[in-house]
């Protein structure tokens, strides 16, 4: 691996086919805590037509994750259509091969930073290791000021974390 330890968001606004390319990588790590099948075909599929916002409206915002050169995940921020006063990580995606390098919590630190203001992130009831992931890098840019709630988004009990960047 590269010296270079730098981890860089770029824009996706031209590069969608390499997010919708991650997300079944995504979807798979996900399975695991949403009991979901494997398609006869072998693949985690997904409707990507749920990505379509992120390409579509001024009010989402899609990122590449690089860690030095080297592609290493994605980041959907948006504002949350059920509250457009806050911002919402949408989708968070690092590649297994990165975890544990601190990729994760600063491409998180660089999203959150150029939008200061009112945000959460919601995280699926069962995956208590991305909880936990999220109150650490949560906690680290907000100082530990941070609520915690249980919530159903779309029928779907999640936890929503919520803070505030300045």
């Amino acid at each position: 691996m590269s010296a270079d330890n730098t981890v860089s968001l770029r824009s996706a606004a031209q590069h969608r086919h390499i997010v919708e390319n991650l997300f079944h990588y995504y979807v798979y790590d996900l399975a695991e805590y949403g009991k979901w099948p494997c398609g006869s075909d072998g693949e985690y599929s997904y409707n990507a037509s749920l990505l379509d916002p992120h390409w579509e409206r001024k009010d989402h915002w899609p990122y590449l994750i690089y860690h030095a050169e080297e592609l290493a995940g994605f980041c959907l921020l948006r504002r949350y259509p059920h509250n457009l006063e806050r911002y919402d990580i949408d989708q968070f995606f690092i590649l297994r091969k990165f975890k544990g390098m601190g990729v994760g919590k600063e491409s998180f630190r660089l999203a959150v930073q150029h939008r200061p203001g009112l945000w959460q992130t919601r995280v699926m009831f069962e995956n208590t290791a991305a909880l936990q992931f999220w109150r650490s890098a949560i906690g680290s840019v907000s100082k530990g000021n941070f609520d915690e709630h249980i919530l159903l988004d779309d029928d779907l009990e999640m936890h929503f974390i919520l803070y505030e960047v300045h």
